[in-house]
């Protein structure tokens, strides 16, 4: 399995996520199992060797894989995977990444 390795906003990203379910959503119990299960997907995605997929809003060199409702955006190096960020798939993604 390649190494994973969390861009600081890429963290940021989850982070924010994580604490708007738990503080806006008032869910803390539901932003804590989706922290572990997205971290899990992750894992499991790059374990497996699952297929990459392209988004045209992202950089070109970036795939995505998606958990729920949010994609994961990495780019793939012959030495680990960088994951780039964590943002919520129906938000205005060509925005989310400066285009």
């Amino acid at each position: 399995m390649r190494r994973i390795l969390w861009t600081p906003i890429a963290e940021e990203d989850l982070e924010e996520i994580l604490l708007f379910i738990a503080v806006e959503g008032g869910h803390p119990e539901t932003a804590r199992r989706i922290g572990e299960e997205l971290r899990a997907a992750i894992d499991r995605h790059f374990r497996e060797s699952q297929p990459a997929q392209r988004h045209a809003a992202m950089p070109e060199s970036w795939r995505y894989l998606k958990y729920k409702r949010w994609l994961v955006a990495y780019e793939p190096t012959p030495e680990a995977a960088v994951i780039h960020r964590v943002v919520d798939a129906v938000r205005d993604l060509p925005r989310q990444f400066g285009q």
